[in-house]
């Protein structure tokens, strides 16, 4: 028995058409690349970045904002991840609880590893108690004494260091390679 070659034509001719109106639709719709970053931030942090004009909230790691005492007077402060608007480099937002903020990375040069850096690009971080003892960093004769609460990050869980509150400004601490 011959197949009925009028039926095939007329089902590949449907099917063309069917993929054609479709792939028609999906141009005409907006497409979303990534989903929208709206982590819910105390209000002293909104209005820190909205000062630092320059900067936007990232939520390239989870959580995006880390609550601690970074400078050790007791009141909550808060590191947000954030990256800047023009360049798109990474970097965080540390918000003090007085309200005085300082951009670190994303555009401003901080030291991270062995030299300064405008971006950041760790890509894992949390909380680093001062209660907690401070291993020996690489090329350091003695542990570090924190004074507030760090931030641990790394970079695929091999590179690691501190960001520390010293005071004055946010330094670096190397921990591993």
């Amino acid at each position: 028995m011959k197949p009925d070659l009028g039926m095939n034509t007329f089902c590949a001719a449907y099917l063309l058409s069917s993929v054609l109106a479709f792939t028609t639709l999906l141009a005409g719709q907006k497409r979303i690349t990534k989903p929208e970053c709206s982590p819910n931030l105390p209000q002293s942090v909104q209005i820190a970045l909205e000062r630092s004009s320059g900067v936007e909230v990232s939520c390239r790691i989870i959580p995006p904002f880390i609550q601690g005492d970074f400078d050790g007077d007791g009141s909550s402060d808060f590191a947000v991840l954030v990256v800047s608007k023009s360049a798109h480099q990474r970097g965080f937002l540390l918000v003090f609880g007085k309200g005085d903020a300082v951009v670190i990375g994303a555009g401003h040069p901080a030291q991270y590893g062995a030299g300064k850096s405008l971006d950041l690009n760790f890509d894992q971080w949390e909380l680093y108690p001062k209660t907690r003892a401070v291993e020996t960093g690489v090329g350091e004769n003695k542990p570090l004494k924190l004074r507030g609460d760090a931030l641990l990050v790394s970079y695929h869980e091999t590179a690691s260091g501190l960001f520390y509150w010293d005071g004055k400004t946010v330094r670096w601490y190397q921990q591993g390679d």
